[in-house]
């Protein structure tokens, strides 16, 4: 297969993979935290009621990843991201319509679910296919694209709910995914090689690895690894998920918390291109400890938030934060695994991912509605990052140690 694919077919599929992320998954997810204190205040829920949603595309998450692989293996990689692709923006443009909190928490677990199957794991698998050096590179610079798209329409989206209300912002805004993303799965992103993008039937020998419990990843250690990737993500989750708000109940203006969000979401975008080099050159055990300090110190810049230039750290916490998910875990997988046995281990990995970010808006959202801040969970994410900073240094691999 790799002998079909053209320069052509690559930077098709890296522009289309970077418009994908810009607006898809920028927009339906990334964007989240800018409308919950508008949908509260108009819909009169509880914030941490309505952050449960963000807890629901975390969950759709998590069962997209289980059952990538086998959709993929029947239907094709390209395929599924096309119908997926369509689901999601649909999904998302009902949202505007929605009253009720049981209707926001089913339409985020559809659309947590449909964005699993046509955003950042399908692309990187896929680049992982179709790229056979400084693959990880890729994929960051491929991934940059949500860390732009998300500081364009978060001040967008702030803008948008100022001039008309959340409801015609979320409308906005879902046009806008729909004409660049659905050109972006139907044009750039193609089926090459006559494949699609399909796994590949494993052989009679993977098999037989596979019922003898030969297999790298389940040498004692996957348990460990993928629950330390679970506190992670709960504690950058509710970094991440909550600067907006935070900014606003310290006393500064819907405006100035999208500005800061926004220009962090920049340095998110260059981040990832950081973190891919970063795996390239010396592995995951460097740069998953390079992303969690880095979080830490995006943690202490909001403790502390009094003027602009903290604004410096929350930026600096933001560099990595959001890589773990789609940079992080194909190079996981791929470091445990071997490149052959990646897409049996990315889906698995992913999953535990999503897991931690779905759980931490709810615990987020319950101390917010117990105590009024979000401050006690910030110091509960630094324990949990600083746990998973000795659980990285313990249980990942060297780049040497790497399985072929």
């Amino acid at each position: 297969m790799t002998e079909s694919i053209t320069k052509k077919d690559r930077i098709s599929l890296v522009a289309g993979g970077m418009l994908i992320m810009l607006t898809q998954l920028s927009i339906s997810a990334n964007c989240f935290s800018i409308f919950i204190i508008p949908v509260c205040e108009s819909l009169g829920f509880a914030r941490g009621m309505y952050s449960w949603s963000q807890s629901f595309i975390s969950m759709g998450g998590v069962v997209g990843s289980l059952m990538s692989g086998m959709i993929f293996s029947r239907y094709g990689i390209v395929k599924t991201m096309r119908v997926a692709g369509i689901c999601s923006t649909a999904l998302y443009l009902v949202q505007s319509f929605a009253s009720s909190i049981p209707q926001f928490y089913l339409i985020s677990l559809g659309i947590g679910f449909f964005n699993c199957l046509c955003t950042s794991m399908p692309l990187s698998l896929l680049i992982g296919e179709r790229f056979t050096e400084k693959r990880n590179t890729v994929i960051g610079i491929v991934m940059m694209g949500s860390g732009f798209g998300t500081s364009l329409f978060n001040k967008m989206a702030s803008s948008f709910i100022l001039s008309g209300g959340w409801r015609p912002a979320m409308r906005k805004l879902g046009l806008i995914m729909a004409c660049v993303s659905l050109l972006s799965y139907f044009v750039l992103v193609r089926e090459v090689g006559g494949s699609g993008g399909v796994a590949s039937a494993p052989s009679a020998g993977d098999k037989k690895k596979k019922e003898e419990g030969g297999e790298p990843f389940f040498n004692g250690r996957r348990t460990a690894i993928v629950c330390i990737c679970s506190l992670i993500s709960i504690g950058a989750g509710t970094f991440m998920s909550t600067i907006t708000p935070h900014l606003q109940d310290i006393g500064f203006s819907q405006s100035f918390a999208a500005s800061v969000y926004s220009a962090s979401m920049l340095t998110m975008a260059f981040g990832k291109i950081m973190h891919g080099a970063i795996i390239d050159k010396w592995g995951v055990r460097v740069s998953n400890s390079v992303m969690i300090l880095t979080a830490i110190l995006g943690i202490v810049g909001s403790l502390t938030f009094t003027t602009v230039y903290h604004s410096v750290l929350i930026c600096i916490g933001m560099l990595f934060i959001s890589s773990l998910a789609v940079v992080g875990a194909p190079a996981l997988a791929e470091a445990l695994g071997g490149q052959k046995n990646k897409k049996q281990f990315v889906g698995k990995i992913n999953a535990f991912i999503s897991l931690g970010y779905m759980i931490a808006p709810f615990i987020y959202g319950s101390v917010y509605d117990r105590v009024g801040s979000y401050v006690p969970m910030y110091y509960v994410a630094i324990a949990l990052l600083l746990i998973s900073l000795a659980g990285v240094l313990i249980l990942l691999p060297k780049k040497s140690e790497y399985h072929e």
